[in-house]
């Protein structure tokens, strides 16, 4: 088994054509379907079913273009590290992170990176999701995590990393902090603390819609730009707000968080990794590896 072949196969199973597969090799096709054969051969498995369309993946080609990926992946980072050590380097990554981004996975997911990238340098800075995505324009950051980051923006790619539903966090006294669970019917009226729109774009305009499609006019006493501020204002009892689950670790001692329901598909409060499409450095790979796993990880328990 030799490594030309193993990216011979994901080419194919990117593709799922073996004349594509070829184009983005930039050689002729023969080679190619000569070289997997001889490695169904080799394996004693079928990999592809062919038709005069196209070529799928079958159970044991999915199977294994899952082990390819990652033996490739791991080999091309062991290459660009012994590289970097020849040449007494150590790359800096500039990350971006919003507040509340720390009360997530992501510290944890700091620590393991730098535990397992000593050799990488990593810069992180504090910054709203509107200074993150301006700074990773001008090419002054690598990455951010920030909230309802649109993937579809050109020229950037972007990963969910950590989902919480939304609660409605009252004070211990206010009258809605004996209900089970509070819905948007019952912050009709409610004296409530938003997302400046100026730094929450996204989400100040998803809230509000939902608010409209309601029928629902809430009294907007106060814009909070953090989450922890937004708790320390509902905690003298200015009024109430939504803030995601995650912010629960840091609730104040007499603010109470209620689940929320929606009476309408649920929102959530979504932190997603972004960075630019192109020119991505062996750090940033590295870095983008690490927190796809995480995010992986921690789906179930967050979503």
């Amino acid at each position: 088994m030799e490594l030309r072949q193993l990216r011979y196969f994901l080419a194919v199973a990117d593709e799922e054509h073996f004349g594509r597969a070829a184009e983005k090799l930039g050689m002729a096709q023969p080679p190619i379907s000569q070289q997997i054969k001889r490695l169904e051969e080799e394996m004693g498995v079928q990999l592809f079913m062919r038709t005069s369309r196209k070529v799928e993946l079958t159970k044991e080609g999915r199977a294994f273009a899952g082990t390819v990926r990652k033996t490739i992946s791991d080999m091309e980072e062991g290459v660009n590290k012994v590289r970097m050590m020849a040449r007494g380097e150590k790359a800096r990554l500039r990350v971006g992170f919003i507040a509340s981004a720390a009360h997530s996975d992501f510290p944890k997911m700091v620590a393991y990176f730098r535990r397992r990238h000593p050799e990488i340098i990593l810069d992180l800075r504090e910054m709203h999701s509107l200074q993150q995505y301006d700074a990773l324009v001008r090419g002054e950051l690598d990455a951010g995590v920030m909230q309802f980051f649109q993937s579809q923006i050109s020229g950037f790619e972007s990963h969910s990393f950590w989902k919480d539903p939304y609660m409605l966090a009252v004070r211990e006294r206010h009258p809605l902090a004996s209900v089970p669970v509070a819905d948007i019917s019952m912050l009709h009226g409610q004296d409530f603390i938003m997302y400046p729109r100026d730094h929450h774009p996204t989400t100040y305009d998803t809230i509000i819609a939902r608010f409209e499609r309601a029928g629902v006019i809430p009294n907007i006493v106060q814009e909070s730009e953090t989450l922890q501020t937004k708790l320390a204002l509902i905690a003298t009892g200015m009024g109430v707000g939504l803030v995601p689950r995650r912010m629960q670790q840091v609730c104040p001692a007499n603010v109470v968080m209620l689940p929320f329901d929606w009476k309408d598909e649920p929102l959530v409060s979504e932190l997603r990794l972004a960075w630019k499409y192109s020119g991505q450095t062996c750090a940033q790979m590295s870095f983008f590896k690490v927190i796809k796993e995480f995010g992986r990880s921690c789906a179930c328990t967050n979503s």
